[in-house]
């Protein structure tokens, strides 16, 4: 009986027949039904994996390091926690709910829970979005304003953030006659001032009358101020929060259900419930931009969304296994090299039935692992690039 040697190892393959699992020829490979508790070099060799410990007993969940400042999040009995990874511990950060997803969002970073959307800045978190405001109450007095029937609308600030803008309300003025403009209710404790907007007399826009500080109840106008630039915010909501999260192009994107939505440019907090949205034909299992559109899994099959803005994206389902939950991962050039992040873009990859899957900036997907792999369920999934090796945690 002719000797089988064991080495070089060319990977896992558990489709082949038994026949087709040696390679001969010059570059002679052997594959392996299963391999437990090794890694396969480049080189063909099976070395000892390193063993894990539990380094905690908090029940941490959602756990994410910052790409870019290394700090680590993650939440505990609903409560958004930054996590010391040396003796893990944890300082509370906002109430967010179970689960979460994290981005960075212009040098912020970015969580989105049950609760809503956060932003942590190193020192504090904070709501990221700011509530409507509700109509103004109008009432007439005595002044000097043109006769006439007059709008006027609010927004919230938080420093330079607006928020969205009020309902227009309106009044009848009679000669010899002013507006007292009667602000809502201040609630939220980060609110700094409020922004009135006034139409010029018989109607027209709503243009920038000025700002107020938070608190001030009532606005006496017994002449109508220089109006400055219009509103720019009528229409607009908060942004919603979502099971995921993305950064992309300058917008925030979130997605629930089958649902996925995006924030207004530049205005993250922002987002058009009429127009900002696309529905997908399945339930959305993960979110991952990259260079040329956005890839969206499905439960038995993934989609591109082509193009360099939302209003410009063109559908295109493809054909792959049905992707495990979660489990996608933007992946850097020197990772994958070759054809999958030609011009040194990243590529997203994430697990399927088949292997894991790559999807280029350009749109190209790629089954790395097809006619190889198979039989791989979970019913999500986490995946972190470590050392030069893709690594995905399943459940």
């Amino acid at each position: 009986m002719a000797d089988t040697s064991l080495m070089p190892l060319a990977g896992i393959n558990n489709v082949a027949e038994d026949a087709a699992m040696q390679r001969g020829g010059d570059a002679a490979r052997l594959y392996v039904r299963d391999a437990v508790n090794v890694d396969i070099t480049p080189a063909g060799k099976a070395v000892i994996r390193q063993g894990e410990r539990r380094v905690s007993d908090v029940p941490y969940r959602d756990v994410w390091q910052s790409p870019l400042h290394r700090d680590t999040f993650g939440t505990l009995a609903g409560q958004w926690v930054r996590i010391n990874p040396t003796s893990w511990t944890h300082d509370v950060l906002a109430a967010l709910g179970e689960g979460a997803s994290h981005a960075v969002l212009n040098g912020l970073v970015c969580v989105a829970g049950p609760a809503g959307l956060f932003t942590y800045d190193g020192a504090r978190a904070q709501r990221l979005t700011l509530d409507t405001p509700p109509a103004p109450l109008l009432t007439a007095a005595a002044g000097s304003l043109e006769p006439g029937t007059y709008g006027a609308a609010l927004a919230w600030l938080r420093g330079a953030q607006e928020s969205g803008t009020s309902e227009l309300a309106s009044i009848e003025v009679g000669p010899a006659g002013a507006l007292d403009v009667t602000a809502p209710l201040w609630l939220d404790p980060t609110v700094t001032a409020l922004r009135l907007y006034l139409t010029r007399r018989n109607g027209g826009e709503l243009l920038r009358a000025g700002d107020w500080p938070a608190g001030t109840a009532s606005i006496h106008l017994p002449l109508l101020p220089e109006l400055g630039a219009p509103a720019q915010f009528r229409h607009l909501s908060p942004m919603p929060t979502g099971a995921f999260l993305a950064y992309w192009r300058g917008r925030l994107l979130t997605a629930r259900g089958n649902v996925l939505r995006w924030s207004e440019a530049m205005a993250y907090h922002l987002h058009d419930e009429r127009h900002a949205f696309v529905q997908m034909p399945q339930r959305i299992t993960f979110v991952q931009p990259v260079d040329g559109g956005v890839w969206v899994g499905q439960v038995d099959h993934v989609a591109f969304l082509r193009g360099a803005a939302p209003g410009e994206w063109a559908m295109e389902r493809k054909a792959s296994r049905a992707p495990v939950l979660g489990s996608a991962v933007l992946v850097p050039p020197d990772v994958l090299g070759g054809d999958l992040t030609a011009g040194g873009n990243e590529a997203a990859v994430w697990l399927a039935e088949n292997g894991y899957v790559a999807g280029t900036a350009s749109g190209a997907l790629v089954e790395l692992h097809a006619g190889v792999l198979k039989g791989i369920a979970a019913r999500s999934g986490t995946s972190v690039v470590f050392g030069r090796r893709l690594v995905t945690a399943v459940v």
